[in-house]
């Protein structure tokens, strides 16, 4: 008997519950132990059936990469749709992201972990191409931001820089914030930081130091930051106090 044949819909929504059950698997230990035989252990389906999907473990680590890349493309619309300044909505992506990542801890490394070029050579074209195109889009919305700031005079682009450096500024010092102290292990030094205090102190030092108006002493940004969170993103506030990690408003 010849083997089934499955829709085109059957197979993405085979892909999709393969990909849940890797990411709750890098959530409990971390994305370079996960393996394609511990994705059969924890699946009910064969490996020559994963295999159909991913075409080796670092397949499988890009695919989950760009499905977390979706879910933050999801909440950078969501935090652009804010009503308020150019700045004001620039700082509720940095509030996407810094939910997001409370919420996915270990993704957020895995994210990183698929800019490797030692990931990179051994996934399907198809793959690397759409990871390329969902990073694609994020600088696009982000460039969108800074095109509207500059129009409305919230910013001037500094002499000699593009958008693209903007844009890598605000998100090394975003995810240079939550990677060191998701990761503080037992620093004594780190320890003594908070996630959320940290994050928005890198953004009021970027912003203010690109000049993006209004600037911190002549607003009340940690209102913003509450205005934000609660009109945008409120099934997330309720997850992560849910999950015994709650945003901390400071």
């Amino acid at each position: 008997m010849s083997p089934r044949t499955i829709s085109e819909t059957e197979f993405h929504a085979r892909e999709q519950e393969l990909l849940n059950v890797a990411r709750s698997l890098v959530e409990n230990e971390c994305l370079t132990s996960l393996t394609i035989d511990k994705l059969v252990a924890a699946s009910p389906y064969s490996k020559g059936t994963i295999y159909k999907h991913f075409i080796s473990k670092e397949d499988m680590w890009m695919a989950i990469c760009n499905m977390c890349v979706t879910e933050i493309h999801e909440l950078f619309s969501r935090a652009l749709s804010f009503k308020g300044s150019s700045r004001e909505r620039v700082l509720a992506v940095f509030v996407s992201y810094l939910i997001w990542a409370k919420l996915h801890p270990a993704q957020l490394f895995a994210v990183l972990s698929a800019h490797s070029p030692s990931v990179a050579s051994l996934c399907s074209d198809d793959r690397n191409t759409t990871h390329h195109q969902l990073e694609s889009d994020l600088m696009g919305l982000m460039n969108q931001v800074i095109a509207e700031a500059i129009e409305a005079g919230d910013l001037v682009l500094p002499e000699g820089m593009c958008f693209e450096q903007i844009t890598f500024a605000m998100w090394s010092a975003s995810w240079g914030a939550m990677a060191l102290i998701m990761s503080k292990g037992h620093s004594c030094e780190l320890n003594q930081m908070v996630l959320e205090r940290e994050s928005f102190t890198n953004a009021k030092l970027i912003l203010d130091g690109f000049q993006w108006k209004p600037m911190s002493q002549d607003w009340n940004y940690n209102e913003s930051i509450k205005r934000i969170a609660n009109e945008l993103f409120q099934p997330e506030i309720e997850a992560l106090e849910k999950a015994g990690n709650p945003f901390i408003f400071v």
